[in-house]
């Protein structure tokens, strides 16, 4: 069992009283490109009045597939890198291995699986110790997956430590974008909708997770098309599951009306950013009314509530250079249970960047960059989380 070693890193906040608290451990890290010995992870907990940063071994590297999956009360159960998952001791978990098979994951998994957003981590709502990750697998075509799938952890397995009993089931087998995988809860808030994207098309898979299995609801066309690669971007829900956004540096940003009961999107409107785009994610404020869009050098604000959305673009803040050791400019975005948005940096560096208080117009945000020092080095991950509780009684996020 490997030893975490607790560093004096942390951020305070109030005491969180949400009981649905399956995103509160994320696991970071970085893979041996960085030239260093060893797999150093990083944990970020969210389950005080702090949040603190520690850091422990692990033989796992990561690049930017993620999935850190914590129990109902918030402890650590699993994460994963997209070729293998890791138990709460840090060790590869009964039949944990092998996810994702293919030539990608043969050549590069000792470096972690480079797709961003790859992986979703779902608890079944009809047994508790059940949960489901979705994940996609490269194919031959640059920048596109040839499937999804899925595969079931019991951790009631192993003494508690877990073990995969399903694993690498395929859902969709076709040309799909790489990652870009986002969830929300369908409007019984027990089922979970899932969206995967078709490759060179403008068409999206919606796939629901009833208490019956994994189904396929249909495919919408909606949007605009695309027909040559563009990758490198994110997609989110947002916190009321009424809207759907996605960024990536071709199309700039699309943005749906979604309806949680039927799964479909509605309303298009494109987001236009800048004349040159770059790698980049996007984020929802808590209260579902501010869409943050970064773009390498650039973050920017979008006000949903806006008659004229595209008017309302702030641009919140341009990069300012700093490196430690390479650039920490500006990548992918995750809401934090503590109200916060966090960003990872599109190089390893030891850094985040954060919105402390997205909910707020402008420059009124309060976007830190480079604010959060880690005790290691991080190769640009950042967990995938959908809002685990909307639908219940517990806030979206505590601040």
């Amino acid at each position: 069992m490997k030893t975490i070693l607790t560093i004096a890193f942390f951020i305070v906040v109030q005491q969180s009283n949400a009981q649905i608290k399956y995103d509160y451990n994320w696991v970071l890290g970085y893979d041996n490109d960085l030239g260093m010995e060893g797999g150093d992870g990083i944990l970020l907990n969210f389950d005080s009045g702090e949040v603190l940063i520690s850091s422990f071994q692990k033989d796992m590297f990561m690049h930017t597939d993620n999935i850190s999956m914590s129990n109902l009360n918030g402890v650590l159960l699993f994460y994963s890198n997209g070729c293998f998952i890791a138990n709460k001791n840090h060790e590869i978990m009964l039949n944990g291995d092998n996810i994702n098979p293919g030539t990608l994951h043969d050549s590069y998994c000792d470096h972690g699986y480079p797709m961003q957003q790859g992986m979703l981590g779902i608890p079944t709502h009809q047994q508790e110790n059940k949960y489901y990750l979705f994940h996609t697998r490269y194919g031959n075509t640059p920048f596109y997956a040839d499937k999804l799938y899925y595969t079931i952890i019991d951790m009631d397995l192993d003494g508690g430590l877990g073990g995969v009993i399903e694993k690498n089931i395929p859902i969709i087998e076709d040309t799909i974008w790489a990652g870009y995988l986002t969830a929300v809860k369908h409007s019984n808030n027990l089922d979970w909708w899932i969206i995967s994207a078709k490759g060179f098309t403008n068409e999206f898979y919606k796939i629901l997770l009833k208490s019956d299995g994994v189904h396929i609801n249909d495919l919408q066309q909606i949007g605009l098309p695309l027909d040559y690669a563009a990758a490198g971007g994110q997609s989110v829900f947002s916190p009321d599951g009424t809207k759907y956004a996605w960024y990536d540096q071709v199309r700039n940003v699309q943005l749906f009306d979604f309806n949680r009961n039927t799964g479909a999107l509605s309303n298009p409107q494109q987001l236009i950013l800048a004349d040159t785009n770059y790698l980049g994610g996007v984020a929802i404020s808590p209260d579902s009314r501010f869409l943050y869009v970064s773009s390498a050098i650039y973050l920017y604000q979008f006000d949903l509530n806006s008659a004229d959305i595209q008017s309302s673009k702030i641009v919140i803040d341009t990069f300012d250079g700093y490196s430690s050791p390479f650039p920490a400019n500006f990548f992918l975005m995750q809401l934090g249970p503590d109200c916060r948005i966090y960003m990872s940096t599109g190089n390893g560096t030891d850094r985040l960047h954060v919105i402390n208080n997205p909910n707020r117009k402008g420059k009124d945000c309060d976007f830190q960059q480079h604010a959060i020092q880690l005790p290691k080095w991080n190769a640009s991950t950042i967990p995938n989380n959908p809002n685990y509780r909307l639908g219940t009684p517990y806030p979206v996020c505590d601040s």
